[in-house]
């Protein structure tokens, strides 16, 4: 049997849980019952009165809004206001995990007005490597994380991007859209978009994509000289997978 402080925070922490879960239902369904949240969460129909009544009474929950049905209160949008989303301070200590397995150019990227842009960047540790830094701009059709960005648009806004120019920078650089669009859809499939020596001779890279964090579209990617890309290619896609699993298991989708 546990302590009872021990069955103080366990029951502590499920209530916290539950009333988390009723107001994730809230804002999927603005204007729902007691049942259908009930229904939505699991729980019984008392424990969701109870718990919307407390968060109710908490500016939380808003059973008053001049018609019937449950919707998010203003306290979390008061609160919500003051949150300041920094990708870059939130994927951090995640990037240096990952630097610390891998030991190569990592680079953290937004979509920012059409343009691929390293929003972050911890330099490998090798003497042979590929360079990058923070505010430099990756052509989108020829890297990995302009793929993967690629891939996190609808059909219509990428072939929009592809027809601003398609540079043929390598001997290995996909110059038509719809042969590059295949090739993004194909590694979709498996989270994980590489490019081989297409934005640069003998320089490899491999991406994945992150949840948007305060509207931004972000990707990460590790870069490698190709010897030696080819050589860890196994460890940097487990790495890579790893590191976007941690950081939805953390974030969720979308913050």
């Amino acid at each position: 049997m546990m302590p009872v402080s021990e069955n103080a925070r366990a029951g502590d922490s499920q209530s916290i849980s539950k009333a988390v879960a009723v107001l994730k239902a809230v804002a999927d369904r603005p204007g729902c019952s007691l049942g259908e949240i009930a229904k939505q969460t699991g729980m019984p129909r008392s424990t969701v009165q109870r718990l919307v009544n407390s968060l109710n009474n908490e500016g939380l929950l808003t059973k008053n809004f001049g018609h019937q049905g449950i919707y998010l209160g203003m306290e979390l949008a008061r609160l919500g206001a003051r949150v300041h989303l920094d990708a870059r301070t939130l994927l951090r200590p995640f990037m240096e995990k990952l630097h610390e397995e891998t030991g190569d150019n990592i680079d953290l990227t937004a979509l920012e007005h059409g343009k691929v842009v390293v929003i972050d960047q911890i330099a490998s540790n090798e003497q042979i490597r590929v360079i990058s830094f923070v505010g430099k701009q990756h052509p989108i059709h020829c890297t990995a994380n302009g793929k993967a960005h690629l891939s996190l648009l609808n059909p219509e806004d990428a072939e929009k991007l592809l027809k601003e120019g398609m540079t043929q920078l390598t001997r290995n650089t996909i110059v038509d859209s719809k042969v590059l669009m295949a090739q993004v859809a194909a590694f979709r499939e498996i989270g994980l978009f590489i490019d081989r020596e297409e934005f640069g001779e003998d320089a490899c890279a491999m991406a994945t994509t992150l949840p948007s964090i305060g509207g931004r579209q972000l990707t990460i990617s590790i870069a490698a000289p190709r010897a030696r890309f080819n050589r860890k290619e196994e460890h940097i896609k487990t790495a890579l997978l790893a590191f976007r699993r941690d950081v939805q298991q953390t974030f969720g989708t979308s913050i």
